[in-house]
């Protein structure tokens, strides 16, 4: 019974990462011919100029957004959580970034950002809070703060409803009991809000990890990777040693890179959260 969805994984799975680990070690072009390198594609990539400076870019996003998006997270389920007039249509409103396509994201954003005719600047010239256009996606700093953005934008409504349906889980009686002990706001949310929702924090950091770690679309629709360097990620690496390159083995090998990274991650993540976190007490 259990054979039709182990031939889905097999084959939706287990063939693509083997054939990408195939892949890696060979030359796959349509300019060479093909041949067996052992590891010469993962030397090659790691001791290449631009490895370093993609996979450093990648660490500092995840770094970044990551923490950004758990703080924002619970802050706007606490909110959502609350009683009050059009809650529920914020929560259906607030839906529409994540149900966007990252690519169309990017893209909606460009707009906004685009240093000559974007909204934002048109937006700040005409109250005179800038009196000249600023170069958002041409300027190092700025171009990486703008990636930040569209990435919390899209992911932050997933995060928050993940933490709201751990906040609803809360008994209300246990808010009652601190409350009738004397705790305030911050004591009830530090000895009981946090503890509740520890399980889904775990989870929610493990999903943005991941997410921040495998970032493309909106680097490519917003940024491509520019200005230089500044925004490009291991992903968009990987795109352009593949699909400009064309050499589908460089790129099938730094694939391989992102996935044992994604895993080391997550092997250090679970590892940190202390035993029984992630499940109830007596299960």
């Amino acid at each position: 019974m259990a054979a039709p969805v182990i031939l889905l994984v097999a084959v939706f799975t287990i063939y693509p990462v083997g054939r990408a680990l195939y892949q890696s070690t060979r030359i796959e072009s349509p300019i060479f011919p093909s041949r067996f390198v052992g590891l010469q594609n993962y030397r090659e990539v790691l001791g290449g100029m631009f490895f370093a400076d993609a996979a450093w870019n990648t660490v500092r996003f995840a770094a970044v957004v990551v923490p950004l998006l758990i703080v924002l997270g619970v802050a706007t389920a606490l909110l959502l959580n609350e009683s009050f007039v059009g809650n529920a249509l914020l929560r259906v409103g607030m839906l529409l970034p994540w149900a966007l396509p990252a690519t169309v994201a990017g893209l909606i954003w460009k707009w906004l950002f685009l240093d000559s005719f974007g909204a934002l600047n048109a937006g700040l010239y005409s109250v005179g809070l800038i009196d000249d256009y600023i170069p958002w996606l041409t300027t190092p700093g700025l171009a990486q703060t703008a990636v930040v953005v569209v990435f919390i934008w899209t992911q932050l409504p997933l995060a928050a409803v993940f933490l709201l349906a751990a906040l609803q889980a809360i008994p209300n009686e246990l808010y009652d009991a601190a409350a009738v002990d004397g705790a305030g706001l911050v004591e009830r949310f530090r000895m009981v809000t946090l503890p509740g929702i520890r399980p889904m924090l775990v989870i929610v950091a493990l999903y943005e990890t991941l997410m921040a770690f495998t970032n493309f679309d909106i680097v490519y629709s917003l940024t491509q990777g520019g200005p230089g360097t500044t925004t490009t990620m291991v992903t968009y690496f990987t795109w352009v040693e593949s699909f400009k390159k064309l050499d589908f083995g460089a790129g099938s090998a730094l694939a391989v890179i992102i996935a044992l990274a994604s895993l080391a991650v997550i092997l250090v993540l679970v590892r940190a959260i202390p035993k029984g976190a992630l499940v109830e007490e007596g299960a």
